[in-house]
């Protein structure tokens, strides 16, 4: 609350009062004044307070892979899981994770976010190498940590919203990310950045339609291409680098596609630097000051498909 409302709500309090002394040609009786000065203190206690009241709930949640006895989540008492944490979590919560390897399949509910203390250094290996790593729910985030070994790296649902810094995701057995389709509105978004993208089975990035931005990411050496982005989508690229991926360092698909780019580098594809797919349907595709050379086939290609009915 500024000063300036505060202020304004003190004036309005003094009209209030003033009023009721207009209000009779009799002066105001000690229990109206009264009424008001409480009414008054009521007001002002709930201007400065509630504020206060709404972060409260809000926690941050402790996690240590060499943690023993006691566990309630504090920092001098962590839980040993991020499993465990995320069942005492709710959304607005933090959960930060010390150095170690976790063993584990995460799922991320709405609203909650994860730190960890490196992304070097915490590493969340996939417990069932049959299911993603780390599944995100709406308005989860991701920090510095290292994801791995899963099925996919991380997966995003339909129609919601998540951010993923500073990680690195690597050695999965299909896509680092697998992306579902979802509304184009900036609500929904998937943000990934600072991020290192390796070593995956397939794509290092696979994207349905929807909104997605990359920046400053480096997404190498991933059996397929760097990144697979479909028709339909809303996406900003800035300062990634994407190299030496056995596919295309950047598939794209032009069909009611919105695609801007900026300074990223595209080198030592195994096929294109940038392959660019048409069904026939318009769009745009932008890229603007970019660094495209020594990939094995084209720079950039078009490439004209059409669909067959089966």
């Amino acid at each position: 609350m500024t000063k300036r409302r505060i202020l304004a709500s003190m004036q309005g309090l003094n009209k209030l009062t003033n009023n009721y002394k207009k209000m009779s040609k009799y002066k105001p009786s000690n229990k109206v004044v009264k009424l008001a000065e409480i009414a008054g203190g009521i007001l002002l206690v709930g201007l400065f307070i509630l504020p206060f009241l709404s972060m409260a709930g809000h926690k941050k949640i402790h996690v240590d892979d060499s943690a023993s006895g006691t566990e309630d989540g504090t920092s001098s008492h962590p839980y040993k899981t991020i499993t465990k944490a995320l069942k005492h979590a709710d959304s607005g919560d933090e959960i930060h994770v010390a150095k170690g390897e976790y063993k584990e399949n995460i799922h991320l509910h709405d609203g909650i976010e994860l730190y960890g203390a490196s992304r070097d250094r915490v590493i969340i290996k996939a417990d069932d190498d049959d299911y993603e790593v780390v599944d995100l729910d709406d308005d989860t985030k991701i920090d510095k940590v290292t994801i791995k070994g899963g099925r996919f790296g991380v997966r995003v649902g339909k129609d919601e919203k998540a951010s993923i810094t500073n990680c690195i995701i690597k050695d999965n057995k299909k896509d680092g990310f697998w992306l579902e389709e979802s509304n184009t509105d900036d609500k929904y978004k998937v943000s990934i950045s600072d991020s290192i993208i390796k070593d995956n089975g397939r794509a290092g990035i696979h994207s349905a339609k929807r909104r997605l931005i990359l920046v400053d990411n480096e997404i190498i050496d991933n059996e397929s291409d760097g990144a697979d982005i479909e028709g339909g989508s809303r996406v900003w690229l800035e300062n990634n680098k994407i190299k030496n991926n056995d596919g295309s360092g950047l598939k794209l698909t032009l069909d009611g596609s919105s695609i801007w780019t900026d300074d990223n580098s595209f080198s030592e594809n195994k096929r294109e630097g940038v392959e660019i797919n048409s069904y026939g349907g318009a769009g745009r595709i932008d890229l603007h000051d970019s660094s495209i050379h020594g990939n094995d086939r084209w720079g950039i290609a078009r490439v004209q498909r059409n669909h067959f009915n089966s």
